[in-house]
């Protein structure tokens, strides 16, 4: 008996997570229907929220034009620069912050000042300095590095003093520390980071596009709000929210595949 109780056990761990994943698509599907259904009740409110088909509609012709391509590209490419300059400057700062006690007691009340301050009033200094193009890049690191140094300080400051012991006791030189220790013991918080970079960049990106630039999605919401153009605002809107949302999620689901 105890030898047949074993095999009808088994299935019943999957069971359970396809259970629960059935939940969660359940529930995001309601919360989606519900977002829509607010969405169109507003838009019969107001005739500045244009209803989620008329955006849709309004997006796709966007998407068809090659001039709203090439904003969308230019936004697409600050953003990216902006995030990986943000993420190695506040990666390597926030280690050096994890590893210098002296440093961080230093450097920490200037950093959580900086981080205090609305970062978009620095623009006017960035802009005879960088130029149009090179400005909001600089905006939208300014706003990236933050999550990514203060979570690694914190992760490399947490690490468990045996593994420093262990690495000692191996003769492990600086490299090997850093990629068989420190690495692995701050890859959650320096993923979570990662995350909110992502999302702060488009931010920055953006905000700096409201006020001096050329090209980019954030002329493009600045001008059709000023010419009265609500649906294709909003459509911009969505089509940022979007695209920051979807890499956001991607990378959360990179982050429970490592753990």
């Amino acid at each position: 008996m105890p030898d047949q109780a074993a095999p009808q056990d088994a299935p019943a761990r999957p069971s359970r997570i396809r259970a629960l994943l059935g939940n969660q698509f359940v529930g995001a599907v309601a919360l989606a229907v519900l977002v829509i259904i607010g969405w169109e009740i507003m838009s019969s409110l107001t005739f500045v929220i244009p209803s989620p088909v008329q955006t849709v509609t309004v997006l796709f012709e966007n998407l068809a034009d090659p001039e709203y391509l090439f904003d969308l590209r230019v936004t697409a490419q600050s953003v990216a620069m902006a995030f990986v300059i943000g993420t190695l400057i506040g990666g390597g700062i926030g280690l050096l912050l994890g590893l210098s006690h002296r440093l961080r007691l230093i450097f920490e009340p200037l950093i959580i000042m900086l981080n205090g301050i609305p970062k978009i009033v620095l623009y006017p200094v960035l802009l005879p300095i960088f130029s149009l193009s090179g400005s909001k890049v600089v905006m939208g690191v300014l706003f990236a590095l933050f999550p990514v140094l203060i979570n690694v300080a914190t992760g490399v400051q947490e690490i468990p003093r045996v593994y420093w012991k262990l690495a000692r006791s191996l003769k492990a030189n600086w490299w090997q520390t850093l990629v068989h220790i420190i690495f692995p013991a701050i890859r959650r918080p320096l993923l979570t980071g990662i995350r909110l970079a992502v999302s702060l960049a488009v931010v920055g990106v953006v905000l700096s596009e409201f006020f001096a630039t050329r090209y980019g999605l954030g002329r493009v919401v600045l001008q059709s709000y000023s010419h009265g153009d609500y649906p294709s605002m909003v459509a911009t809107i969505m089509l940022l929210i979007t695209i920051s949302f979807a890499i956001s999620v991607a990378l959360w689901q990179w982050e429970k595949r490592l753990h």
